[in-house]
């Protein structure tokens, strides 16, 4: 049988961390300080002990904390307990830090988380999805502090479309819880897309009205999902485990309600106009190419056709060309040769061939109308010779 792989101690390390990290992400304990130290960056580390154990813990710089820490000092502090593998140690991150003289409300707390857990108030499965896109947000704060303007702020600065509808509500003080109650079944009576319950930060009394089984039975059976964000970020409430989303700040609250904002829906409507637009002009081209094929095939067969169609019409115009041109050349040498005649029948020295002659004196032609001269010479032109003689006398005429 093989044997199985053995884990390197960065691997069972991070096992142990994985298993630590989840199951104690929230610790409340009491303890006595020792060790306190404050670095230069400004983180706090110190440990917390009884009289059986101890446990090494830190407080990050970010953390703002009002308690003044001293060694030999018992205090009561939440947080969560983290993994460190380059040392191989476990210890708390520390978010709160009070003097035990008000382990009271911490222990009240930690009783109705534990009976909210058992009762799966906490319970993933039951809790309500936020839409992807929230239009209609519904608000309920104090109207005088800074946590409504920083929502209000947020939100239309991100996304200006959304219609935000506030209910001013009281969030500490005697009553306070069950106004914050009311102030969420109200908001339910609106179509609404989600809820944004909060305040600023403060001490544990400050908040301590949404560490109410009355405001968590509200936030349980809102219909609307609900936001909590109550505090700054270190602080932790029964209304942020019983909510189906916790915000680290109003601000955060008012951040992830718009987390698609008005540049993403510009750019998501420049990308349906881009495909629309890629769309078209591929079934356009499409189009085209199929016409031009269409065409190509019909514009060959047609082209083709005209030129076998002119190539017969040139061949006809050519046979007929020829047959005129040939008509035309017999008819004019039947014509030069009609005038040839005419002129060879005219030629002055055809009477001669007949064996006639002419005549002339003083080199003038002698014809019927001229009287020669008596005692003068003339000449009698043959058709092969001239011969000379002289005129003695004139008989009378014939005619």
């Amino acid at each position: 049988m093989e044997e199985p792989r053995p884990e390197t101690i960065s691997e069972l390390t991070d096992r142990l961390k994985g298993v630590i990290e989840s199951k104690f992400s929230f610790v409340f304990i009491v303890g006595e300080v020792s060790n306190y130290k404050r670095n230069q960056s400004g983180h706090h580390y110190f440990s917390l002990k009884d009289s059986g154990a101890q446990i090494s813990c830190a407080i990050w710089s970010n953390n703002r904390i009002d308690t003044k820490i001293n060694d030999g000092m018992k205090v009561i502090a939440s947080g969560y307990l983290s993994v460190y593998p380059p040392q191989g140690k476990y210890q708390i991150i520390i978010h709160t830090i009070k003097p035990a003289g008000i382990g009271d409300l911490y222990q009240k707390f930690e009783e109705l988380k534990q009976k909210l857990s058992n009762l799966g108030y906490f319970d993933n499965e039951r809790k309500r999805k936020i839409p992807e896109v929230c239009l209609k947000v519904g608000v309920s704060t104090s109207p005088t502090g800074a946590a409504i303007r920083d929502i209000t702020s947020t939100i239309h600065s991100r996304l200006p479309a959304v219609e935000i509808f506030f209910r001013p509500t009281m969030v500490q003080g005697e009553g306070s819880e069950y106004d914050i109650a009311r102030a969420i079944e109200e908001l339910n009576k609106y179509d609404l897309d989600v809820i944004i319950i909060g305040r600023g930060g403060g001490s544990i009394e400050d908040l301590w009205s949404y560490n109410t089984e009355v405001v968590a039975n509200a936030i349980l059976n809102s219909r609307i999902p609900v936001i909590s964000a109550v505090g700054h970020e270190t602080d932790f409430t029964i209304a942020d485990f019983v909510a189906d989303m916790r915000a680290p700040t109003p601000t955060g609250g008012a951040q992830y309600v718009t987390h698609t904002t008005l540049t993403d829906f510009l750019n998501y409507f420049d990308n349906i106009e881009l495909n629309i637009k890629n769309t078209l002009f591929n079934k356009v081209k499409q189009l085209q190419q199929t016409i031009e094929r269409t065409f190509e095939n019909n514009f060959k067969a047609r082209l083709f056709d005209k030129l076998h169609f002119l190539h017969q019409q040139l061949s006809d115009y050519e046979e007929n060309y020829f047959k005129s041109m040939f008509q035309l050349l017999k008819f004019q040498k039947q014509n030069l040769l009609t005038k040839e005649n005419l002129l060879n029948s005219l030629h002055p020295l055809l009477p001669m061939e007949k064996g006639f002659v002419y005549l002339k004196q003083e080199g003038k032609l002698i014809n019927n109308d001229t009287i020669p001269k008596v005692n003068k010479s003339i000449e009698i032109i043959r058709k092969n010779d001239i011969l000379s003689a002289k005129l003695i006398e004139i008989k009378n005429k014939l005619l």
